[in-house]
């Protein structure tokens, strides 16, 4: 009856919190932090769930296995010290404006609250990267006055103040950057009794990892026994298409490359054109080249020559309404088609009918083709031409397009002259086959950039890294390749044949070249490349990589598994995993923590893809001891899955707790991580479960599990939101 009380109990709180997600969604935050989170009785199930757990903890004497007591009651601390936060914390806003005192908050009730000291705003300023107008830090500096202190802190993005108990945050600022709103918290024991849970959480992780007497050591001890190989086997087909050309005028390919290198200032970020013609090209067509033209030779030629290049058919739309509206033949327009007899963009009545709340047909579709139009736009408009930059005192660095011609008359009537004329003369050097001037154009360019603002800019060294960056970044066929192999691998696997190179050799040369890549990414854009859905992707196929190969000697099964796994991780990444281009952090993101914690949940999630994998592998073949050894295998990767998993949330709540002043908020993303962690958690518990007992129902949960995983790496960010729906 206990036992059952508690997996109800479970089941329950599970469907709640996933539920409340949804409701979120339409309803808003407040409605489920009233109704929900914050309700008497979704802390009375947390409560009855602890008490009824800890009964059977006492009933099952795990108080004979210390290691895995402490595991168990590390989550009940953790409770506690929630319970502690929910009773006995509050939390509002103060807005200040510089130069005045406070001594008071508004709570989220609406109820003012005295605070035991004065808050005056002596200074706000924001950080920008260097020689951008990217923010990098919000900045407060707040004066604190008592009977006891009088002094100033210092509140940004990732540093919190605290004063007498009272923890201060950055919230947001006036439009004048004159006031801020800083967030305020008062959690007296609550954070010290949770962070305690954490700690006891982690001790209790490794000493349940590195015992000799746990139920993982002996499932390794089984596995290593009972070695066997199996396979999964799928097939793959690539598809591709290519739009004729006709002869076009071009920039010579040398001076395309040479014009690619030039630095400018593009999505709040100093990067060679290299990087902007790409991602032009990308955008347009789908790919970083087009009919044997790279990214470099179709932007500065289209530049140069664009009345010739506006009618190629290299915009990619899939929208067979776009295509009606369009009057095109196919997936493949030109600029020119977008435009009618009367010079009038084709799409802006459908458009402007959208943007009234009209219904249209194929709604997705036509923001992409405007997308495409606007993208072509922002070119003629030489918003991504931001060559000029200059320093102006009180104003910072500012950025100019080629002939700009209203220019600050701050700027010396030389620097001018060269701003406005200095891209015509090269235009007409490369027009007429001055081959050596335009040279030299592009030399002064990049000397006028050094001497405006030579300590904000990249250097040579770096500028070419990312050049080369973004020439391998962008080919696809590597990707298809080593998904072709992995498959191979898998097939050679069933006819019980391994060959060193393949299963060796092949996986180490695909974690060398992945570690090049994201050492280069990382290298260019100054953080580690965990940022993003794009960069987690790829970060979980050289996770999968590394595991592979630490594993693939004693468990032969994995060596197929792991490499096809990672291959699929660079698919998603290339197809669906976000946006590949390098983008500066935001203030919130900068953070040690944000790497550790991104990095421990990837690993998690590799392992789980792993285990699912293993499942299907078992669900499918016939043979007792390929099914014994799959099992096996995946009961002893759940563990260390789950405790990696544990530990990430954790690092993720102190990382939140510096940054917001607050260690959980049931935000969409931690909670769906919370769940993915409860319903693989169940598994590990197979002993008390009778089901779980039959193999072919614990591996089928297992795949049902991987839902969860999901939902939270994609579901959440394209379907919840929330603060994490940039991750």
């Amino acid at each position: 009856m206990l036992k059952k009380t508690i997996i109800a109990l479970y089941t329950l709180i599970v469907v709640c919190i996933g539920l409340a997600t949804i409701i979120e969604k339409f309803e808003g935050t407040p409605y489920v932090s009233q109704h929900i989170y914050g309700a008497w009785w979704f802390v009375l199930l947390w409560a009855m769930l602890s008490v009824t757990g800890m009964y059977y903890m006492l009933e099952r004497r795990l108080y004979k296995r210390l290691g895995v007591l402490f595991l168990h009651l590390s989550f009940v601390v953790i409770l506690i010290g929630a319970l502690t936060t929910h009773l006995f914390s509050f939390e509002g806003s103060v807005t200040l404006r510089t130069g005045k005192s406070v001594t008071a908050f508004t709570d989220k009730q609406g109820v003012k609250r005295q605070l035991p000291f004065t808050l005056t705003l002596r200074d706000f300023k924001i950080v920008n990267y260097p020689g951008t107008d990217a923010p990098l830090d919000f900045q407060s500096i707040v004066r604190v006055s008592s009977e006891s202190r009088n002094e100033d802190l210092t509140v940004s993005m990732n540093h919190i103040g605290s004063a007498d108990g009272y923890r201060l945050f950055q919230s947001s600022y006036d439009s004048d950057a004159q006031g801020v709103t800083l967030g305020v918290y008062h959690d007296p024991w609550g954070i010290a009794i949770t962070y305690t849970g954490y700690l006891l959480l982690l001790v209790s992780i490794i000493w349940v990892l590195f015992s000799r007497n746990t139920q993982m050591r002996h499932l390794y001890r089984q596995v290593v026994a009972r070695q066997s190989r199996l396979v999964v086997i799928g097939v793959f087909m690539l598809y591709s298409y290519s739009a004729g050309a006709a002869e076009l005028q071009t920039v010579d390919r040398e001076i395309a490359q040479k014009v690619g290198s030039i630095n400018v200032l593009y999505n709040d970020r100093i990067c060679p054109i290299n990087t902007v013609a790409i991602d032009f090209v990308t955008k347009l067509s789908g790919k970083s080249s087009w009919e044997g033209y790279s990214a470099d030779e179709i932007f500065v030629s289209w530049m140069i020559y664009y009345s010739p290049w506006e009618h190629q058919k290299l915009i990619r739309i899939k929208s067979k309404e776009v295509q009606r509206l369009l009057g095109i033949d196919g997936q493949w327009a030109s600029f020119s088609d977008f435009i009618d007899i009367y010079n009038e963009y084709k799409l802006k009545k459908p458009i402007e009918a959208m943007q009234a709340g009209k219904a249209v047909a194929d709604r997705k579709g036509l923001l992409e083709a405007d997308e495409k139009y606007n993208v072509v736009a922002m070119f003629y408009q030489g918003e991504m031409l931001k060559l000029f930059p200059y320093h102006l005192k009180g104003r910072g660095v500012m950025w100019f397009k080629p002939g700009s011609q209203v220019l600050p008359p701050a700027i010396p009537l030389q620097e001018q002259f060269f701003i406005k004329q200095s891209m015509d003369y090269l235009t007409e050097s490369i027009v007429t086959g001055q081959r050596q001037r335009a040279y030299e154009i592009i030399a002064k360019i990049k000397l006028f950039q050094r001497e405006m603002i030579g300590d904000y800019l990249p250097s040579e060294t770096v500028t070419r890294a990312e050049i080369f960056y973004n020439s391998i970044n962008t080919l696809r066929w590597p990707v298809f390749l080593s998904l072709t192999l992995s498959l191979l691998m898998c097939v050679l696997m069933f006819f019980r044949y391994r060959s060193r190179y393949l299963f060796v050799i092949y996986p180490l040369s695909l974690v060398i070249c992945l570690t090049l890549l994201l050492s280069l990414r990382w290298w260019v854009s100054g953080h580690v490349p965990v940022s993003n859905g794009y960069e987690t992707m790829q970060f979980m196929a050289w996770a999968m990589l590394i595991i592979t190969l630490v594993l693939q000697r004693r468990f032969a099964i994995i060596s197929g598994l792991g490499t096809l796994i990672a291959s699929f991780c660079l698919l998603v990444a290339m197809i669906a995993g976000g946006s590949p281009q390098i983008t500066p952090l935001m203030p919130v993101l900068q953070s040690p923590l944000l790497s550790i914690h991104v990095m421990t949940v990837m690993c998690a999630y590799a392992l789980f893809a792993l285990i699912t994998l293993l499942s299907i592998v078992a669900l499918v073949t016939k043979t007792p001891n390929n099914s014994k050894l799959s099992t096996l295998n995946s009961q002893l990767l759940l563990y260390p899955a789950v405790f990696l998993l544990t530990t990430g949330i954790f690092l993720g709540a102190i990382w939140a707790n510096v940054s917001w002043g607050t260690y959980w908020s049931w935000d969409p993303k931690e909670t769906w991580a919370l769940i993915t962690l409860m319903v693989y958690a169940v598994a590990l518990h197979g002993e008390a479960v009778p089901a779980f007992r039959n193999p072919r129902f614990y591996h089928a949960y297992l795949v049902f599990a991987f839902l969860s995983v999901l939902i939270t790496y994609f579901g959440v960010n394209y379907l919840l939101g929330g603060m994490h729906s940039y991750a």
